[in-house]
Formats: C-alpha cells, structure tokens, sequence
C-alpha cells in the first residue's frame, strides 16, 4: 500500500509543536470524513537540506513552503492545494500577509496599513545592516527589498551590510543583540514570537511591507488528482482559501 508523507516545518516553533500536531490531527480527520484514509508519514526535518528534499519526494501529500523560491525557480514542481488564511495575525489580510519591519532598541511599534500597501520608512533602512533569513525568502528579504526599490526608485542594495541568519526567529536576535540594525519578520512568526522570545522586547516595530499572498499549502504534483482534490476541500472546511 502506498504510503505518504507529510510535514508543516515553516511554522512549527518548538512552543507551537501541539499546535502544528492539532492541525495536521484536523486534516487527518476531515479525510477520514470523506472517505479516504491515506497511510501518511509525518515528518519534522532536522535541517534545511532534509526539507528540500521533502519538497521533492514524489509521494508529498502534505507541507507548506514559501512562494520566494517557487518565484526564484527554487523549489521543485509542486501543485498549490490551498492559501491559509493569516487573518489571524496583525498584518495578515485573508490569504494576504506582510512583514513586520524591525529596528534595534525599544519604541513604539508601529501598526500595519489598512489596506494592502506597505509603510516603508526609508531613511530609517537605507545604509543599515539587514538580517535576512534567506535570500530566496519572500517575507524575509525579496518583500523589502521590492518594496524599498519601489520606495526609492533604486534598484542597487538599500542595506551596507546583509547578514544571513537562517530563520526569522535568529534574525529577531540578531536585530535584538545589535549584530544588526534591521529585519523583515513574517507577521505570523512575529505574532508566534510574542510572549516566547524575550529578543522581542528589544527591539521595536518601524514599518511594514506590502501585503502578498502567504506561503501556500503544497503536494507533489503526482498525487492523484482525486487525493489532491479531496485535500483541497478538507482545507477550505479547515478555513483555508482555495488557490
């Protein structure tokens, strides 16, 4: 019998593993309610190199990702099943979300726009040292980087120094620590963050990118279009937007 695999590594912060587990317990059930009960592998990649490769396994029932290397050609072919909703998080807008622009020391933070623009506060950017998850990150470095280019007019590095830290939480405290001057925090993580990681406290909102579609729900695109279906409506039940 075929047997899957599945995993939700993008937001699984240690103090929300319960949570990640509820959710995919939630899909599991919604199958079950439907008539299909898959033999599924659930996984938790020990590393980078162990959630690409996850990405590219024929029989990926189930994981999210980031739509900056789909856009960048880095990641393998994938069908998108769903958008989840960020309505949840401040900055998120539906399907939409945003990032939180952060700077070093206390202050006020500043709120997300209404609408779907972003608030970029260039002169408090231009010529800083910028932590940034990965370069191929939608929420963490091509969004304010697109949004500051659109700002300025420039398209040259608004930043005199990028430094690459590996993850959205390492980029907070870096930001927090002074070993940079400035981040863009997915607001999803920046609202899991709250009240779990006392980097938060030192350092303060200034800004924030326009508002984009966020990271989708994936599967290989060699499950059988039935599955794929069916995985689709159990996560629009679950609250989630079709794509």
């Amino acid at each position: 019998m075929t047997r899957y695999r599945a995993a939700l590594p993008m937001y699984d912060l240690p103090e929300f593993r319960a949570e990640t587990d509820a959710f995919w317990q939630s899909i599991q059930s919604g199958l079950h309610k439907r008539g299909v009960d898959p033999l599924v592998d659930f996984y938790r990649p020990e590393n980078d190199h162990d959630a690409e490769a996850l990405l590219a396994h024929p029989r990926l029932l189930f994981s999210q990702t980031c739509w900056g290397p789909i856009s960048c050609g880095q990641s393998p072919d994938l069908h998108i099943l769903a958008q989840p909703d960020f309505s949840a998080f401040l900055g998120g807008q539906g399907p939409l979300y945003r990032s939180a622009i952060i700077a070093t020391g206390r202050g006020i933070n500043t709120a997300p726009p209404a609408d779907r623009k972003g608030q970029i506060p260039v002169e408090k950017l231009a010529g800083k040292r910028l932590a940034f998850n990965d370069r191929a990150s939608l929420s963490g470095y091509l969004s304010i980087t697109a949004d500051m280019a659109a700002a300025t007019g420039q398209r040259k590095a608004f930043y005199s120094h990028g430094e690459h830290s590996g993850s959205h939480r390492h980029s907070v405290q870096m930001v927090a620590e002074g070993k940079a001057d400035v981040a863009a925090i997915d607001c999803r993580t920046w609202a899991m963050l709250q009240g779990h990681d006392p980097a938060v406290k030192k350092v303060h909102v200034i800004g924030w990118t326009q508002a984009r579609k966020g990271l989708p729900y994936v599967c290989s695109p060699k499950i059988e279009d039935g599955l794929k279906a069916v995985m689709t409506e159990t996560l629009v039940e679950l609250g989630s937007f079709a794509a």
